[in-house]
């Protein structure tokens, strides 16, 4: 593991961060390993926000900005995690990224989400970055839903976020309101709760699927609803 300080690591992650365009980013404790991560201490959570004007034109009827800026802002965060990593190993710690989440098929069950992938909104509420909301959202209080989310696990030595284990949107309904299937049961998130209590994952993937255009799946309507973050334009 390498030895510098946890403030000067946290110092060069930040600058790196920041040059790749990462709006926010969190450190927490990959100790135990959480699903279907690397057996790597550290989880460092990354945050880029989308663009308000993407999410105006989504509720106006146009997807096509939406679907572009979901595009964009994997690109960014791909990005990020490959730098990152470089710097990481070329500073002599272990580190492996996990990419933005890009929904793809999979044949043997028939479901459109990749199998396999790690939940990065797992990492977030452990970083202290947020917490979950009603539609299974991962909720900031800078930027609401309206971020992707990557993940970098490594073994550098970082000071870590207090996690977040109760959600806070209290009896906010914006998102169930908006949900075209209704997908959200109006309960509060608690770190463990199992996902079917929370949330219709099933409902929402099927309507996600009448909806794929050119391989895109994204709807966005919690996403935009959500009184958190409205006011950021990027």
């Amino acid at each position: 593991m390498a030895s510098l300080d946890p403030g000067q690591n946290w110092a060069f992650v930040d600058d790196a961060l920041s040059r790749a365009g990462v709006d926010l980013w969190g450190a927490a404790t990959n100790v135990p390993t959480l699903p279907l991560a690397p057996a790597l201490p550290t989880a460092i959570s990354l945050m880029a926000s989308i663009d308000r004007r993407a999410l105006t034109r989504l509720e106006q009827g146009d997807a096509a900005a939406y679907h572009a800026e979901y595009r964009r802002l994997n690109a960014l965060l791909d990005g990020a995690v490959d730098g990152l990593v470089a710097v990481l190993q070329k500073r002599g710690s272990r580190a492996l990224g996990t990419p933005a989440t890009v929904y793809r098929s999979v044949p043997e069950s028939g479901d459109w989400l990749a199998a396999g992938v790690f939940a990065h909104k797992t990492a977030a509420t452990r970083a202290g970055l947020g917490w979950i909301g009603k539609t299974g959202l991962f909720v900031s209080p800078e930027g609401g839903p309206k971020v992707r989310l990557a993940t970098v696990f490594t073994d550098l030595d970082l000071d870590v976020g207090i996690p977040v284990t109760e959600g806070s949107c209290g009896s906010c309904r914006g998102c169930l309101d908006a949900c075209p299937v209704g997908a959200g049961r109006d309960v509060t998130w608690q770190a463990g709760m199992p996902r079917e209590l929370l949330f219709d994952a099933a409902a929402c993937e099927r309507h996600l699927d009448s909806l794929e255009v050119n391989g895109d799946h994204t709807c966005g309507l919690c996403v935009a609803a959500c009184p958190f973050g409205r006011s950021r334009s990027s």
